[in-house]
């Protein structure tokens, strides 16, 4: 029974370990798959945000160098130098209204042929940075743009041109802001201007794909007249407003799939937009494009002042990262299988291990000969037995016997034939006892049987049943072979040692009493 219980709590130690280290060993699996799907995903992500960046910079160099190939062909001539000329000179109302048209008149066709190349904007200035002419909004003029416009500023200081973005009163820009001579005299400004629409035409050249542009809205709050706010809407990211333009025309990736999308990894994006750097994300649905990965860049768009007032966002289906998840998946299960295999391997080194350690116990606690207990094996299993007695106050008895003249066989029949008495006898009474009880090999030629939960009186019985069993047993060329027994029962004040002393004491008797007898220290 002892053995049986320690097997079930060993088999359950074994279950249990075995789980903790599937469990552990996926743990690490899971980790180690996501910490290398993190590298590859931002490995490429570090190759492929900065050629967005550069996708960007290069639609706007494209773009400024149409802006100098028009301010040198159409602007700086004689006839615009003169008329801004003028216009530096006199603050007469009547006289700039009528300069004003004239180099209206006198750009018109050329505003009409650039519109055609994407410029938004062909806007003269006054030296004082004051509005002189908007030919996309001709009746809005004489305003100040000083605070409003640093590339005005910077041109007005510097007397040099420069290329930056920018948001004005009406629009945002990509500004390319020119000084305006007569002679060796500076007059003015012009600016020749292009939106976001402009650039994504150029983008939409080198990679077909998705884009929107928003602007970061205390830019729109300080900047832009009340009247024209209404060019922006708000988008799902703090602190960013849509421009409008930029929702329209949209390819490859629906308007509604972005405001889905953008909604749901808002909360993630926020605090990046705030650092103001370049970076890239990704987002997959499985209602949205049949569950097909779509990679998100945002490329920060800086002042004159280096400080990011704008993001350009760009919407791809990201093949190459669903491919890293798919592979990424390929080495979770190829590692998941790994780690059952490793855990099949502990398990079968544990039950190995616990095989040989209970084949060591068993050579401990066996006697070699007979197979039975022996003296340190019943001793292990007896302290339980006699507690557990005692507490539910059951009875428990036991039989001491040992092989009469025993030296005799020995002597003349040898060892090997004194080994055969011993191993028979110790066949006899296993075929005779319960599995609950326990049988040992005492010593030499002694025996000793305990009887959990039986009465002295079935323990006298089952002793003379054995010794009438080993009387009458044939060993082969043995005559006779007998047996003396001790029997007594557990009482209420023993310990294990008056237990054990007083059953060798009725053995002792049984032996000077003639042998081949029982003796108890029963009263009935």
């Amino acid at each position: 029974m002892m053995f049986l219980k320690n097997f079930f709590k060993d088999t359950k130690a074994i279950i249990l370990v075995s789980i903790g280290t599937f469990l552990l060993l996926e743990i690490l699996v899971i980790l180690s798959v996501n910490y290398a799907k993190k590298i590859e995903i931002n490995n490429y992500q570090s190759v492929s945000s900065p050629d967005a960046k550069t996708h960007i910079e290069i639609a706007n160099t494209y773009l400024t160098e149409v802006s100098k190939i028009f301010y040198d062909l159409k602007i700086d001539n004689d006839k615009v130098k003169t008329l801004m000329y003028r216009a530096s000179k006199t603050t007469d109302k009547e006289k700039l209204s009528i300069i004003r048209k004239n180099l209206l008149d006198e750009l018109s066709t050329t505003y009409k042929y650039m519109l055609k190349y994407n410029v938004k904007q062909l806007h003269f200035q006054l030296p004082n940075s004051i509005s002189f002419l908007r030919f996309h909004k001709p009746d809005k003029y004489g305003d100040s743009l000083i605070g409003v416009r640093e590339t005005l500023e910077y041109v007005n200081e510097y007397r040099t041109a420069i290329s930056a973005f920018e948001e004005g009163r009406i629009f945002d820009g990509f500004r390319n802001v020119y000084p305006i001579y007569k002679g060796d005299e500076f007059v003015g400004t012009v600016e020749v201007s292009f939106s976001f629409e402009a650039m994504k035409k150029v983008l939409l050249k080198i990679d077909a794909t998705t884009y929107l542009f928003m602007l970061n809205d205390k830019v729109i709050d300080k900047k832009v007249f009340n009247s024209e706010k209404s060019n922006y809407i708000k988008s799902e990211f703090s602190d960013y407003s849509y421009d409008k333009r930029s929702l329209k025309d949209i390819t490859q990736i629906g308007i509604r799939e972005i405001h889905q999308i953008n909604k749901n990894i808002s909360k993630d994006i926020n605090y990046k937009l705030s650092d103001g750097e370049l970076f890239s994300t990704y987002y997959k649905d499985e209602n949205l494009y049949d569950n097909h990965l779509i990679e998100i860049s945002f490329i920060p768009i800086q002042n004159i002042d280096n400080k990011v007032v704008a993001y350009v966002i760009m919407y791809k289906f990201g093949d190459f990262i669903d491919i890293i998840m798919k592979n990424m998946k390929l080495l979770f299960i190829i590692l998941t299988l790994l780690a059952l295999f490793l855990t099949t391997i502990f398990i079968i080194v544990l039950i190995h291990e616990k095989k040989k350690q209970k084949a060591m116990h068993d050579f401990a606690v066996h006697d070699a000969l007979t197979k039975i207990y022996n003296r340190h094996g019943v001793n292990e299993i007896l302290n339980q037995k006699l507690e557990e007695s005692k507490r539910d106050m059951k009875d428990f008895s036991v039989i001491f016997f040992d092989i009469d003249l025993f030296k005799k066989v020995n002597d003349i029949y040898g060892h090997d034939m004194g080994d055969y008495v011993l191993e028979n006898i110790a066949n006899i009474v296993s075929n005779e006892i319960r599995a609950s009880d326990i049988f040992a090999r005492w010593g030499g030629e002694e025996f000793i049987i305990f009887l959990p939960n039986t009465k002295i009186t079935n323990a006298i019985k089952l002793a003379e049943k054995l010794r009438i069993l080993i009387q009458e047993h044939a060993f082969s060329n043995i005559e006779r072979v007998t047996c003396s027994f001790g029997v007594t029962q557990l009482k209420e004040q023993d310990s294990k040692s008056s237990f054990l002393k007083r059953v060798d004491s009725l053995l002792y008797e049984a032996k000077a009493s003639g042998r081949n007898i029982v003796i108890s220290d029963s009263k009935s």
